[in-house]
């Protein structure tokens, strides 16, 4: 069973790690529901919104992930990636609402403070959820890794938090058992915690628009994609390079010029071999080439793109 797990994992991580988590985060929901039943703790509660929010995150990532792979139709010509930006915006605001909330709380209880009860318990317990935070973080940060899905490095993100907010609150507990607390730990705990989801939903929102308002790829992939295309011997110059992502897929569009006397038949031949070059090493990339003879780069694309000569000081060598 466990190999046709790691089978399953390694032929669409993103889904089958987005399956693993919400699965294993409902398990946690429910140990720190009883915990904070039993201990009345803030922190413990802080714990425990997080990842009641993470179920509804998880799920909605699932889904995201299942509409993004979605083959192109009529009405959506460049396929349905786009989800994938829309469902992390999602998930930022539901991170900046728990945080809010958690805000609140902790300032009641900082003006009221509560006692904590059945702390042995708590503690079993929360160390339960600090073993399968561990567990959800490891197969979140390789669904990310190996699909390169936004959602599930936007769920990847914020969980990567949830392990050491677990950790922090099982410390909160133990030290409140042996009597090393004071009345403003438990709910400053919950403060942190709070602080924690809003700086996961900033970096998950500004992944989000990156994707929604088509931002180029990052530059160490961007100089790569170009250092591939001039590296045929017959791509004379590039320009208008526009590069994306959207979903798990890289857009990848540019003009290529080459010898203004080949044939037709000979330029579409160079182009696929660029094109080949450039899969070989972005296996999941939707690449579009619009070739030029060599020296002509006057187009409606021209005018509003930095040429490839303008990155690489030099346009039409290679």
């Amino acid at each position: 069973m466990i190999t046709q797990l790691r089978q399953k994992f390694h032929d669409n991580p993103a889904m089958i790690g987005s399956i693993i988590t919400v699965t294993c985060v409902i398990v946690i929901v429910v140990v720190k529901a009883v915990a904070l039943y039993l201990s009345h703790s803030a922190a413990v509660l802080s714990s425990f919104v997080d990842s009641l929010s993470d179920i509804g995150l998880s799920l909605m990532t699932l889904l995201a992930i299942r509409w993004s792979m979605k083959p192109a139709d009529e009405d959506h010509r460049f396929g349905h990636g786009k989800i994938e930006g829309i469902s992390a915006l999602i998930q930022a605001a539901f991170l900046m609402g728990g945080g809010a909330f958690l805000l609140l709380e902790a300032f009641g209880r900082l003006l009221n403070p509560e006692a904590m009860s059945h702390h042995a318990l708590t503690l079993a317990l929360m160390g339960f959820s600090v073993l399968l935070s561990l567990v959800i973080s490891k197969v979140q940060h390789l669904g990310a890794e190996k699909s390169g899905s936004l959602a599930v490095k936007a769920d990847a993100l914020h969980y990567s938090t949830d392990t050491a907010i677990n950790a922090g609150v099982f410390i909160v507990v133990l030290m409140d058992m042996v009597g090393w607390s004071t009345p403003w730990l438990d709910p400053l705990c919950a403060l942190v915690v709070a602080g924690l989801m809003a700086r996961a939903a900033y970096h998950i929102a500004c992944s989000s628009f990156a994707m929604l308002m088509d931002q180029e790829l990052p530059g160490d992939i961007r100089s790569r994609i170009i250092a591939l295309i001039r590296s045929h011997p017959q791509c004379k110059g590039a320009h208008d390079v526009r590069t994306t992502i959207s979903g798990t897929k890289y857009m990848i569009s540019f003009d290529m010029e080459v010898e203004g006397e080949l044939s037709l038949r000979a330029a579409h031949h160079v182009a696929r071999e660029v094109e080949q070059a450039l899969l070989k090493e972005f296996e999941n990339a939707e690449i579009m080439i619009h070739l030029d003879p060599f020296g002509d780069i006057e187009d409606s694309r021209h005018h509003m793109m930095h040429s490839l000569k303008s990155e690489a000081n030099h346009d039409h060598s290679v």
